[in-house]
């Protein structure tokens, strides 16, 4: 595993700073810090539900709320399924536009009725990185974007010229597009729809600290597909 300790000396290294003070401590672990959120950022960003998923947040609708806490560490959604009422099979949510806030069916509430569950996938915030940590596993293969980047934060400093670490840098983030893109080389990733399992009945928006969620004053009934009258069918 790559260090933070590691990721310093090579930084200082390709900044030629190993036996200068210009730079100091507290200013090399801000520097890497930072452009060690940037590299999670960039993974999270276009692969995360390959590399950062936390285990499902749950949630359990309670009759009278309609915004509910994202759990303390959420960082990005990946999706949200609803637990078909008396049974273990899980629905798909969709999200809805802000303009539809206020669109009801017939059957449906603004208010989701208590006793749903709900489980969120969601990309987390960075664990941290700092003295005396090892890089997450799932950034090791990238480790010198945050030696170079850190390194551009202390040339700039000097006012020195970055534009060769800016070329490395960039190298760096088209091999992350290219390599972050699929995990199993004999399954290439691909959107399959086979079921078309969703639920008309409820829908969800980001608000925030909070999950919005709408509609669902059902019972089983408007999980089942082709269901006329629930949320959605307009």
């Amino acid at each position: 595993m790559t260090t933070y300790t590691q990721i310093l000396d090579r930084a200082k290294q390709e900044s030629d700073n190993v036996n200068s003070s210009f730079v100091a401590t507290a200013e090399w672990t801000n520097y890497i810090t930072q452009s060690y959120l940037e590299l999670y950022g960039l993974v999270a960003q276009a692969y995360g539900n390959d590399y950062f998923v936390a285990s499902p947040f749950n949630i359990t609708t309670d009759g009278t709320n309609f915004l509910y806490d994202l759990p303390d560490d959420f960082f990005k959604l990946l999706g949200v399924d609803l637990q078909v009422q008396a049974s273990s099979i899980w629905v798909t949510l969709k999200p809805f536009a802000f303009n539809d806030r206020n669109r009801f069916g017939l059957v449906n509430s603004p208010i989701p009725m208590a006793g749903q569950t709900l489980r969120m996938w969601y990309v987390p915030t960075p664990p941290t990185f700092d003295s005396g940590d090892d890089l997450p596993f799932n950034l090791e293969m990238w480790s010198e974007y945050i030696v170079i980047d850190a390194a551009m934060k202390a040339l700039a400093k000097e006012e020195s010229d970055v534009s060769v670490l800016m070329a490395r840098k960039q190298a760096i983030i088209n091999r992350i597009n290219s390599e972050a893109e699929n995990r199993d080389v004999g399954n290439p990733s691909r959107i399959v729809d086979i079921y078309n399992v969703t639920s008309p009945a409820m829908q969800y928006r980001l608000a925030g600290t909070q999950l919005w969620l709408i509609g669902g004053n059902t019972p089983a009934m408007p999980y089942a597909q082709g269901y006329v009258g629930g949320w959605g069918d307009w």
